[in-house]
């Protein structure tokens, strides 16, 4: 910018509202916090990346009303850049929504509802109830995809580049890209957790040769995982969009059974735990459904000037 040259104006509706719910956790402060823009009407996509960067949520989520009820369309953003599709974006906005039809209707805490979120490329579906002080939502994130196993030179210097090495690897498994809508790298450790952090400049050209857009270590025995953004700055302190990715490999690979429910572990590093249900159905060598589950508690609320 120009030295005196003013800021390019932003145009906000009056008391434009959003909501803060955490997700996957019961407890306000847990899990991963979401701003959510119930009604974003009028909001073009350059407004709804700077308001994500004003509020520095992990993403934020933003709606507008869709041609039927219960269907809505959903954009997600980042600080960096706008996504296709995202895990506890998609099951906080559609638990903000169940409390904004109970409290407009006055419905009992224990009707369930089902919410479609059209997002970017995709329609997803999403159940959810109240339970007590918090909601329990589930998404139907479909089939996985599955990338072939990374080769030895390919695998090692993925692993450098978040300070990792072969001897971090779980034996006999192999990374590879898993997604349900958004790529994710999987790497399978039986130990460092702890030390795994992109740490090259390159990092996101090395999984885009993979086919993947981030990275997931994941602790097999632990189910434990990690997600950061590429640049190795900020910790996600609980991913849905790769618990469904890892979950599926752990049946592909014979270390879960379909139909089991799962739990898949995270945030523990940045002092918000999360627990992220997954239950992978269809055959174990060609999983069919991938369900992702978390319960989802709301903190705040606030309106912007």
């Amino acid at each position: 910018m120009t030295p005196g040259t003013p800021p390019r104006a932003r145009h906000l509706p009056p008391g434009l509202a959003w909501r803060q719910a955490d997700v996957f956790s019961r407890l306000p402060l847990g899990g991963n916090g979401l701003a959510v823009f119930a009604d974003a009407r009028g909001l073009d996509a350059a407004l709804m990346q700077a308001l994500t960067r004003e509020l520095r949520q992990f993403e934020s989520i933003f709606l507008t009303p869709g041609e039927r009820p219960g269907a809505w369309r959903a954009r997600m953003f980042t600080v960096d850049e706008e996504l296709d599709f995202a895990g506890h974006p998609v099951l906080g906005a559609a638990c903000v929504l169940h409390e904004a039809r109970d409290m407009a209707r006055g419905a009992a805490p224990a009707e369930a509802a089902t919410w479609t979120l059209a997002l970017n490329a995709r329609e997803v579906t999403v159940a959810t109830r109240r339970a007590g002080s918090w909601y329990e939502a589930e998404m139907d994130q479909g089939a996985p995809l599955f990338g072939p196993p990374l080769d030895g030179d390919t695998a090692r210097a993925l692993l450098r580049a978040q300070g990792l090495d072969e001897s971090d690897l779980a034996p006999g498994l192999p990374a590879r890209m898993v997604s349900t809508g958004l790529p994710y790298l999987l790497v399978p450790l039986r130990r460092g957790l702890e030390r795994a952090r992109p740490a090259s400049a390159d990092f996101a050209a090395l999984l885009a040769a993979v086919g993947a857009h981030f990275c997931y270590p994941l602790d097999i025995a632990a189910r434990e995982g990690r997600s950061f953004d590429n640049h190795g700055l900020l910790e996600d302190p609980a991913t849905g969009s790769a618990a469904g990715p890892a979950g599926a490999y752990l049946v592909r690979h014979g270390l879960a059974r379909p139909g089991q429910e799962l739990t898949i572990r995270q945030g523990r590093f940045v002092h918000r735990p999360s627990e992220i249900r997954v239950c992978v159905q269809g055959p174990a060598r060609a999983p069919e459904r991938v369900l992702v589950a978390g319960d989802v508690v709301m903190a705040a609320r606030g309106a912007f000037d």
